[in-house]
């Protein structure tokens, strides 16, 4: 389906449906997404380029809208009402441009995001496998006036608390906790730290946020 607004009707229809399998087949059949055994919940709107969900869990009243592509993967849960959302300026400036941007969203095996988070994907956004965006506020940005570097990265095992904010081009290594409210504004390549602040910081090395202790 080309037309952009028709598939913003036709998606909000299917999210409407009382049953998650018949939203499923309806997903695929008129957007040709592939969805296996995933749950997608009620007034969950979809409409991208192209959807690959594999067995996961996304909650209620969801929003992924524009000209993106996503995958999430096996075990991976979204709580509800986050938007995922993609401008059509990406594509507009692509052509007039030749400005870049991925358009891409993928969420690893195990990640779970919470509730009422924005993440905009212009840029790409990669959630790796057993990370969590919990809490509820935090917004994730893939672009901004001169920005050439966008793309965000939350490595594996990460714990990101509430109202936290990245800039585009920002990305955190393995197992590190993002304490609540932080505005993240560079690449932390550490791993096993605390990352707190505005703008934010390495408060603590060798930390294991699971069991809040340091790691000796």
């Amino acid at each position: 389906m080309k037309n952009r607004k028709l598939r913003i009707v036709f998606a909000y229809f299917i999210s409407i449906l009382p049953i998650n399998k018949v939203r499923c087949f309806l997903y695929r059949l008129i957007f040709k997404y592939e969805i296996y055994q995933s749950n997608i919940g009620w007034k969950t709107i979809i409409a991208v380029d192209s959807a690959k969900l594999i067995e996961c869990h996304i909650g209620n009243k969801n929003k992924f809208i524009g000209p993106m592509n996503i995958l999430i993967n096996k075990n991976a849960k979204i709580g509800s009402e986050n938007i995922f959302e993609c401008g059509l300026f990406t594509i507009e400036k692509q052509l007039n441009n030749n400005i870049k941007y991925e358009r891409q969203l993928i969420i690893e095996h195990n990640a779970r995001i919470a509730k009422s988070h924005y993440i905009d994907i212009a840029g790409s956004f990669i959630l790796k496998k057993n990370s969590w965006i919990a809490g509820r506020g935090s917004q994730f940005w893939t672009h901004g006036a001169g920005v050439l570097d966008r793309n965000i990265l939350i490595e594996e095992n990460c714990y990101i608390g509430s109202a936290v904010r990245f800039i585009p081009g920002s990305s955190v290594g393995k197992n590190n906790l993002i304490g609540m409210g932080s505005v993240i504004t560079k690449k932390f390549n550490s791993e096993n730290v605390m990352i707190a602040g505005q703008p934010a910081k390495i408060l603590k090395e060798n930390y294991d946020w699971r069991t809040r202790k340091i790691i000796t």
